[in-house]
């Protein structure tokens, strides 16, 4: 008869998984992949030998947990696609190629922000660091502005898409763990992402004006980017169609995958026709990606992106993922971990904030931004619904506290590939990046000034699933 883990049986699951995550990401720079699966296996031991769990009882957890994550995933292989196929269709250049028009040296932090947030709803964070945001800081280099400075507004701009967007891998995954639906997530994420935006926007723009004397001539990059775009592709008002009709479906509240689809399917339409690309060329952005061949690395950098092949890595992961917090919910070893914490926790503001430190403590000691959202989220999610508080809370200290701390911690997957595409550590731009500084602060805050009504609390566990 199985019986319910002790608390340090189930801290030598965590610490197990941490040394192991530690030493395969910090120290081999290898993927999580493979040290995840480890843990499963940990996990595994630990409920057969300490808990007296069966293998049936283990694999069942572990098989639920990807069921629960079964539609994320199918969203995530279609946002590959997605991306590909508007990058083909001239809908990401067209993006690209007026937001780069926006740029002057007077609001040169505030504008790099601002773009890279338009930029990140489409391609995610890391795309857009690795792309425009390496642009950025060579501008920024000629125009004397210090590269922690232009780092942090690269960053802060490029993790607005991941909190906004339903199209963002880390809000599909919190959508994903917590059963809300992706677009509900990203309605609610917003007055706690908006508030930290506009705050992040005026210091950059209060920043900014210190470096109003820069020469002008040094926005020479940008044109010359800008007319290899414009040269590449046919761009007007009309390439933002299918971003239009995306919208229009979220405002309808079409739910996630038939919108993705009209959008996938509106750029397929309009790439055929206005950009000329064969419908074999359609099929190949799709799976692959788009592949840019100019010789210009910028621009082939920036456009090389997308495909349903390219999500591969993010659709692995969160499935790792999953099973691990499969196999800790099914055999008590999240319960067990939680007790310690949850009995110091009495209001609404302090659930909240209790959720948002355990997300960045796991990005400091399993440094992977998935494990972050995924691990805590399967942990508290019968905490809230014990509390009586909507689930979509949780998603907003999932986002606030896991996504957008990652890129702050030098050792976390999030700050060594920013490192690598940028050229500064996360030892010197964290204190720049200001919107995912604030984030935490302001989702905590509001939890405490403004607390949500609690009409779930009297509701049986599939009642309240079912508001969800």
């Amino acid at each position: 008869m199985p019986r319910k883990p002790k608390f340090h049986e189930a801290l030598i699951t965590v610490g197990c998984l941490a040394v192991i995550m530690f030493f395969a990401i910090v120290v081999f720079d290898a993927s999580p992949h493979i040290p995840m699966l480890l843990g499963c296996a940990i996990a595994g031991l630990v409920a057969l030998k300490a808990g007296g769990f069966r293998w049936e009882e283990i694999q069942e957890g572990m098989l639920g947990g990807i069921t629960q994550a079964l539609e994320s995933l199918i969203i995530l292989m279609l946002i590959g696609v997605l991306i590909g196929v508007w990058i083909e269709a001239g809908v990401v250049p067209a993006m690209i190629y007026y937001g780069l028009r926006l740029l002057s040296p007077r609001f040169f932090l505030v504008a790099t922000m601002v773009i890279c947030s338009i930029i990140s709803m489409a391609v995610g964070s890391w795309g857009t660091a690795g792309t425009i945001g390496l642009a950025f800081m060579g501008i920024a280099h000629a125009m004397g502005i210090p590269a922690p400075l232009a780092a942090g507004a690269v960053i802060s701009g490029s993790y607005v898409g991941d909190k906004l967007s339903p199209l963002s891998d880390t809000t599909n995954l919190a959508s994903a763990v917590t059963g809300v639906n992706v677009f509900d997530n990203v309605r609610h994420m917003f007055p706690v992402a908006g508030s930290a935006y506009l705050l992040a926007a005026g210091i950059f723009t209060v920043l900014g004006l210190r470096y109003a004397g820069s020469d002008p001539a040094v926005l020479e990059n940008i044109h010359a980017l800008s007319d290899s775009l414009n040269g590449l592709f046919v761009i007007s008002p009309l390439s933002f169609l299918p971003l239009v009709l995306l919208v229009v479906c979220i405002l309808l509240k079409v739910p996630a995958i038939p919108s993705i689809g009209v959008g996938i399917l509106a750029a397929g339409v309009q790439g055929v026709l206005t950009q000329h690309v064969p419908i074999k060329g359609m099929f190949e952005a799709a799976y692959g990606g788009y592949l840019s061949q100019t010789g210009n690395e910028m621009v082939d950098g920036l456009l090389s992106a997308g495909g349903l092949e390219a999500m591969m890595f993010s659709v692995s992961m969160i499935i790792t993922a999953m099973m691990f917090g499969g196999i800790m919910e099914k055999t008590g070893q999240m319960e067990a971990l939680m007790a310690p914490l949850m009995r110091h926790v009495h209001s609404f503001g302090g659930l909240v904030a209790t959720t948002v430190a355990t997300c960045f403590a796991v990005n400091l000691v399993l440094p992977e931004q998935y494990i972050s959202i995924a691990i805590p989220g399967r942990m508290y999610a019968q905490e809230y619904d014990k509390h009586g508080v909507s689930r979509r809370e949780l998603t907003v200290s999932l986002g606030a506290g896991g996504a957008a701390t990652s890129a702050l911690v030098p050792w976390n997957t999030c700050g060594m590939f920013m490192l690598s595409v940028l050229g500064v550590s996360a030892f010197a731009y964290a204190r720049y990046a200001f919107f995912n500084l604030l984030m935490p602060f302001c989702a905590i805050l509001a939890a405490f000034l403004f607390k949500r009504k609690t009409p779930y609390q009297n509701m049986n566990p599939q009642t309240q699933q079912e508001t969800l």
